[in-house]
């Protein structure tokens, strides 16, 4: 078990923790530090990878499908529904009731199949680019870039203190700003969605 875990921590530190350091940092050099050289402050910059975040999950949704799927799975139903309902022509009730048991099962696997796959998708589009960038800026904003009150690194401090607060931290403004860019996204997919019908 020694060795195991030896191996496992030379696999960690000597080739997983260095690559996420090089990840970091070139992440670092092609964003933060070109939005440093344009002048624009840390909560600039911050709002602007929430913006590029959001965009990248309107993209994955694209690459994803998810939209085609969607609707694959709303005419499916639909159709299997009209199946189902067609089951009422059959006089026999004992049969009639073994094809509404079968038919409803079907049905429910298949909903449950989608469930699955929708929140899988949900995961990987929306909260996976969330938390990856908001590890990679709350790791380069450190005590060292930004403010710090009572330990904590804010990226400006509030002189009034509203309901306690010592500040705006990088959380607090990327996933507000996130959220914000989600449903203007989605308020324009809507809108041109309307103008194409």
């Amino acid at each position: 078990m020694q060795l195991f875990n030896s191996i496992l921590d030379s696999l960690f530190y000597g080739v997983i923790e260095p690559l996420f350091f090089f990840i970091r940092d070139g992440f670092d050099l092609v964003f933060l530090k070109t939005l440093s050289f344009l002048q624009i402050s840390p909560a600039g910059q911050v709002v602007i990878l929430a913006f590029l975040t959001a965009v990248l999950a309107f993209a994955l949704r694209k690459w994803l499908h998810v939209e085609e799927k969607n609707k694959k799975f709303r005419k499916d139903f639909i159709r299997e529904k009209k199946r189902r309902d067609t089951i009422g022509i059959v006089k026999e009730k004992k049969i009639r009731d073994a094809m509404y048991e079968s038919a409803d099962q079907s049905i429910d696997e298949n909903f449950n199949t989608y469930l699955a796959q929708h929140y899988f998708q949900y995961v990987l589009v929306y909260l996976l680019p969330l938390f990856l960038v908001l590890a990679w800026l709350n790791s380069s904003f450190d005590k060292n870039v930004l403010p710090t009150a009572e330990g904590k690194t804010y990226l400006f401090l509030l002189a009034s203190k509203p309901l306690g607060m010592q500040g705006v931290s990088v959380t607090l403004l990327f996933l507000l700003s996130y959220i914000l860019f989600l449903i203007l996204g989605f308020q324009l997919k809507r809108r041109i969605a309307a103008s194409h019908r």
